[in-house]
């Protein structure tokens, strides 16, 4: 009887041996995949905490209190360790909040590898506020006396400041005739009608640092509405840099300060004419403010700067 053979064996341990890169593609790509999920919660997480860690931080002066350290475990995230550290102070520094973890690896530990180190990282500047909606059109020079006692007392003075048009300890105008100055933010046709509007509702689009803004004739009057709002807090930019006068007058705008309007003196003399204020605090608390590059004035707010390191802060 004739014997015969087959292949069957051979071909089976071929395709054997041939599924062993297969499967260890697939576990890699499984464990890939899930160590994305878990880093992208882990960046999620540190994310949301530096940004309440920062809100905080700024309102009360406190650096990642226990409440707010409890937003690293949301989206299921599972941090081994963590760190937040800051640079400078809560008006003008930045905060970083870094988290790390083992993520368990259960296919490729068919290569002697049982789990991958996972980090994630985020910093947030803090500073004074670069941008701002519904701001007065009445502006302020940034040197005056009076907003330099309040910036240097680390915004601790409740003081009423009586500051004149022209007259007083100082007159910062520049080319400007005043203290004060007058905006049109549109530059429009300077109507009464439109400058009363910015007066009691403040301008409806953002006003940036560096902007350079037309001043508005007249000055401090009465026509525009002014005294309808003693009483009641209104957002004043600030200028370093005033030029020309009347229509052609224009103001670079340095920054900004919370003011409650105490008072106003609108007739006589236009050089003695005057509005009597208070400085006041504020925080602008939402991820999409604009942090500054001039001095704060008592606006701070804040914003992500950095992922993992990277970024400009």
């Amino acid at each position: 009887m004739r014997l015969t053979t087959t292949d069957d064996g051979s071909i089976v341990a071929f395709a054997a041996i041939m599924l062993v890169p297969l499967v260890l593609g697939v576990a890699i790509v499984v464990d890939s995949g899930r160590i994305w999920a878990e880093r992208a919660a882990l960046q999620n997480a540190v994310e949301v905490t530096a940004a309440s860690a920062a809100s905080t931080w700024i309102r009360t002066n406190t650096v990642c209190p226990a409440g707010v350290l409890s937003f690293l475990t949301i989206d299921d995230a599972t941090p081994a360790s963590h760190s937040c550290t800051t640079t400078g102070n809560s008006r003008e520094g930045t905060i970083t909040v870094s988290a790390n973890d083992a993520s368990p690896l259960f296919f490729s530990a068919l290569l002697a590898r049982s789990s991958a180190n996972i980090n994630a990282s985020t910093t947030v500047k803090v500073g004074s506020a670069g941008s701002l909606v519904g701001v007065w059109p009445v502006a302020l020079c940034e040197s005056h006396p009076s907003i330099l006692n309040w910036k240097n007392s680390g915004f601790s003075l409740t003081t009423n400041y009586t500051i004149t048009l022209q007259t007083g300890p100082k007159n910062c105008g520049g080319n400007v005739g005043g203290n004060w100055g007058v905006l049109d933010f549109n530059g429009g046709a300077n109507s009464t009608r439109e400058t009363i509007a910015w007066v009691q509702n403040g301008y409806n689009d953002a006003l940036d640092v560096g902007d350079t803004v037309l001043g508005s004739p007249g000055g401090l009057t009465s026509s525009i509405g002014i005294e309808t709002m003693i009483g009641k807090t209104v957002l004043i930019a600030l200028f370093d840099q005033a030029l020309a006068s009347g229509s052609n007058a224009n103001y670079r705008i340095t920054g900004f300060v919370r003011s409650v309007l105490i008072g106003a003196r609108l007739t006589g003399a236009a050089a003695s004419r005057s509005l009597t204020v208070r400085f006041e605090t504020a925080m602008v608390d939402r991820p999409s403010a604009s942090v500054g590059s001039g001095s704060n004035f008592g606006i701070t707010t804040w914003a992500i700067c950095a992922y993992d390191n990277k970024g400009a802060c």
